[in-house]
């Protein structure tokens, strides 16, 4: 009730602010020790915004939500803003208190310097306006959230309000979007509200809080259909088959073939021919998942578990697959380069070599000129490696491209070490 009262004080006060009527987000120029001095003389929270010059992001929030005159004027009069440029001495100082990593990171804090709520990325202006408003009118902080999460709250209402609160300061995991799911009874998931919850954490950050084996993942697999309504279908079918591919994964990493014959049989469906181009909610593109996922998840556990017959089998079918393909076939030698492989590894090696010769056939470049050069070098042909790793260089010299990676493979074979 302080708190809530505190901030409503502030709210009260923007009204008479000499800031009101500025047209963009003002940052303070002051030196740091007097920051919080400061905030306690005009009885306001600190707003800390960090980045660093050329980052894109903070680029974006510079010229669209820190440029509306709405949002300047409601941070003007209700914050002390202050910018740390974390690549520049003074900024580089400060961030030694705060270890911020993730550019731009906005960090409220109370007058003694005590965090009280944090967002990291891209908001737009509304979104923006938005988290200043619910921090002054309502005294909705994450830091009082985790005190009450910590205190035992799982109200369902609390709940979902701090998943989205965790995912807005990229703090987010899947216990929490499970403990939520779980105070919900199975026919209230058809609500807009959750099917629009179950999609966007279902894979978050690239990293799977549904898993295969839940419940949840069950009832969107078999109600795709009330998914379509409000959510785009290609994305829809993209995080299932996201999270069956990963399920067959997590069965190679244990060594665990039933778990993996129930995953890879549930990948048969999914496995199109079609690459899967894998969208934010907010429309970007963060991740694509190829072609040929069942022969891929194969390859992969036959590889774990040494069965050398079963992945020569399947390693031929799937080359014949891609033969074609240039690229798919420079990421399959490419992975052989990198891999530490149980099976058939002689076989495997000789198979990329041939994968990498045959891409280079069909556009010759400098990335597949650099397998080639690896997996010479990988089959014990030092002399021949390094013939093609300096044929790549030159490659690369003529199209001003990076050649660190070739270069490191001269110096290797030409010091031995």
């Amino acid at each position: 009730m302080i708190l809530r009262l505190f901030f409503l004080s502030i709210a009260m006060m923007a009204s008479t602010s000499g800031f009101a009527s500025d047209t963009t987000l003002i940052f303070r120029q002051l030196s740091y020790s007097k920051l919080f001095d400061t905030a306690k003389e005009e009885n306001k929270i600190v707003m800390l915004y960090f980045h660093f010059d050329g980052c894109g992001a903070c680029f974006q929030m510079e010229k669209t939500a820190f440029s509306d005159p709405e949002v300047a004027r409601f941070y003007n009069s209700n914050f002390i803003n202050f910018e740390v440029n974390t690549l520049k001495e003074k900024g580089i100082e400060v961030n030694k208190v705060y270890s911020i990593k993730m550019h731009p990171t906005y960090l409220f804090l109370d007058q003694s310097g005590n965090e009280l709520h944090r967002i990291v990325g891209v908001f737009s202006p509304e979104e923006f306006l938005e988290q200043a408003r619910h921090i002054i009118t309502n005294g909705k902080v994450l830091s009082d959230y985790k005190k009450q999460y910590a205190a035992g709250n799982r109200d369902s209402d609390f709940l979902f309000a701090y998943c989205y609160m965790l995912r807005d300061a990229f703090e987010l995991d899947s216990s929490i979007v499970m403990d939520y799911l779980n105070t919900v009874e199975p026919h209230d998931l058809s609500e807009e509200k959750n099917l629009k919850f179950i999609y966007e954490f279902c894979v978050h950050n690239s990293q799977t809080f549904i898993p295969f084996d839940s419940p949840y993942f069950s009832f969107l697999k078999q109600n795709k259909e009330k998914f379509y309504v409000y959510l785009e279908k290609d994305q829809v079918t993209a995080r299932i088959a996201r999270i069956i591919n990963e399920a067959c994964y997590i069965a190679i990493e244990h060594k665990d073939e039933p778990a993996f014959k129930k995953a890879i049989q549930a990948l048969e469906e999914y496995d199109t021919g079609e690459p899967y181009l894998f969208k934010e909610t907010d429309g970007r593109i963060t991740g694509i998942m190829g072609i040929h996922l069942v022969l891929q998840t194969s390859l992969a556990f036959y590889d774990r578990i040494g069965d050398t017959v079963h992945y020569n089998k399947t390693l031929e079918s799937y080359i014949s697959k891609i033969w074609d393909d240039e690229n798919s076939l420079n990421f399959y030698a490419w992975g052989v380069v990198n891999s530490q492989a149980n099976a058939g590894e002689t076989n495997k090696i000789k198979t990329a070599i041939k994968c990498s010769i045959r891409s280079i056939e069909l556009n010759n470049n400098y990335a597949n000129n650099d397998t080639y050069a690896w997996l010479l070098y990988k089959s014990g042909d030092q002399q021949k490696a390094l013939t093609q790793a300096e044929k790549t260089i030159e490659i690369a010299k003529k199209n001003n491209e990076n050649y660190t990676e070739t270069q490191k493979l001269v110096d290797l074979i030409k010091t031995g070490k």
